[in-house]
């Protein structure tokens, strides 16, 4: 009896053992499956490890683990996509991000900003939309977001920009809204962005900026309008803008800039205006630019410039007037900046300019001999004018033509002008049958002249005008005489005075 009870206690001690062990594997397998499971929907949904080829946004980060990435650039495929998709629901898979990029690959494929996902990125201080579809930013699109630094939209289309579409930033430093269709900058765009430090507007449309339109961005550094369609500026088209140091407004179709359009500006140290349609800068233009080092107006269609224009920016140490149309450059012109000119930095480009070769150049001689400037010889070494004939500049405009005639190996050159036509009428025949003549000859070609290096001719073979002369004698001669020459000569005086009592006494006589 007792060996029967030791074998059911045995047999039932291996039963307790064998369901543990079942039990276990049980358990073990769950856990298994339950892990799997676990780990296929994390690698599902995170946007760092997108395996699925159909989806229409792939993102590559530095660190693909769940919660690690701080970078994503994301490339969106495939037109189509909505607010509603699935993957925008992936992002919450990395909420550290701190810079986020959106790559759009196909026209038409990204037409809204995935703001839902932006907002939940607590972190992020980047943000760059490339070749989206955005036709218009809406108002308070880009609003209360206290981390973000940087905003870039390139090449997304946009042709409208609301009011308020970018406020209460209050981080943001650089904002770049370039290469798109923007026209138009109203009032209250940019609002409440107190860290704002470059704005970017190039390469757009922009032909309108309306009064007081950057007049919130209060500590802006840089503005840059390059590219745009601006012809009309006016002094309170930067109000509010006492801290800006760089202004680029090239490539516009700026035409004319009058009196005090910058004084606003009174921090402002580089003037880019290059490549635009200047043909006028009033004497006060620069007026208040008491800062300013840069100024440059490269490309232009400038035939002058006034002599008192450089009076407000004494401070310059760079001035780029090449490939303009300047005529006259005289040392009137440059005075005021003379002897920033001679310091080891400085440069002054006049090159690619129609200067007449005559006196008033002279300065650009003395000034080569004296300046500290490398950099300034070199570029006084490119001068060029026009050589001058019986102190007339031979250059080719629309009331001067020009020929050479080849006869007998000689030159022989026939200048017409309609104002000498005008004044004899013998002579204004002979002119006009001349050049009647000249046309119909084949023979006849028009003369062009080379330019000639200003530094290159002595100066005393340049050569003055005769209203240059005449003035410069009648100077010398008024500053000659003292004070004496004015009056009467008192030898003369006496001698008047013999001769009446002379003549009065003869006459009592004969009487």
């Amino acid at each position: 009896m007792e060996t029967i009870v030791q074998y059911l206690l045995l047999a039932l001690a291996l039963t307790s053992v064998q369901i543990s062990y079942t039990e276990s594997r049980l358990n073990e397998k769950r856990r298994d499956k339950t892990e799997r499971r676990y780990h296929a929907t994390q690698l599902k949904d995170n946007i760092c490890e997108t395996t699925d080829r159909e989806s229409k946004v792939h993102c590559y980060c530095e660190n693909t683990e769940v919660k690690t990435a701080t970078r994503a650039d994301c490339w969106v495929f495939n037109g189509g996509i909505d607010e509603s998709n699935p993957i925008w629901s992936s992002f919450s898979s990395q909420p550290y991000l701190e810079r986020l990029t959106f790559n759009v690959r196909s026209d038409g494929a990204l037409k809204f900003i995935p703001m839902q996902v932006i907002h939940r990125l607590k972190r992020l201080q980047k943000l760059y939309i490339h070749y989206a579809t955005l036709s218009k930013i809406e108002k308070k699109t880009f609003s209360n977001m206290s981390t973000v630094r940087e905003i870039t939209l390139m090449n997304n289309k946009i042709s409208e920009l609301d009011f308020s579409s970018f406020t209460n930033l209050p981080a943001l430093v650089n904002l770049t809204i370039k290469e798109n269709k923007v026209t138009e900058i109203q009032r209250d765009v940019f609002v409440d962005l107190p860290s704002l430090r470059c704005l970017d507007l190039s390469f757009n449309s922009i032909n309108l900026a309306h009064d007081g339109c950057f007049e919130h961005l209060t500590v802006l550094n840089d503005l840059i309008l390059e590219a745009n369609s601006i012809t009309i500026l006016t002094r309170d088209t930067f109000r509010g803008l006492a801290n800006l140091t760089r202004l680029d407004l090239r490539s516009n179709k700026l035409s004319m800039i009058g009196d005090l359009t910058f004084t606003e500006l009174w921090n402002l140290n580089e003037l880019l205006l290059d490549n635009n349609e200047l043909k006028y800068l009033s004497e006060r233009a620069f007026d208040g630019l008491v800062l300013l080092q840069k100024l440059s107006m490269t490309g232009n269609k400038l035939k002058s410039i006034n002599e008192g224009l450089l009076e407000g920016v004494r401070g310059l140490d760079l001035l780029d007037l090449r490939n303009n149309e300047i005529e006259f450059f005289s040392y009137e012109n440059v005075k005021p900046i003379i002897e920033n000119l001679k310091m080891k930095t400085s440069v002054l480009y006049l090159s690619g300019n129609n200067l007449s070769c005559d006196c008033r150049l002279s300065w650009i001689q003395s000034l080569k001999n004296e300046t500290k400037s490398e950099v300034l010889r070199t570029a006084l070494d490119d001068v060029t004018c026009i050589p001058m004939v019986s102190g007339k500049s031979e250059r080719i405009s629309n009331d001067v033509t020009q020929y050479e005639i080849k006869e007998s190996k000689n030159i022989f050159e026939v200048v017409t002008s309609s104002d000498l036509l005008q004044q004899d009428a013998n002579d204004g025949e002979f002119y006009e049958e001349t050049n009647q003549s000249l046309k119909s000859d084949p023979t006849v070609q028009p003369l062009v002249r080379e330019q000639v290096t200003v530094i290159d001719m002595p100066v005393d073979s340049l050569p003055c005008p005769s209203e240059l002369t005449q003035n410069k004698e009648d100077s010398l001669m008024l500053s000659s005489k003292d004070e004496n020459y004015w009056r009467t000569n008192s030898c003369i005086t006496v001698h008047s005075n013999l001769f009446t009592v002379l003549s009065l006494f003869v006459m009592t006589i004969l009487q």
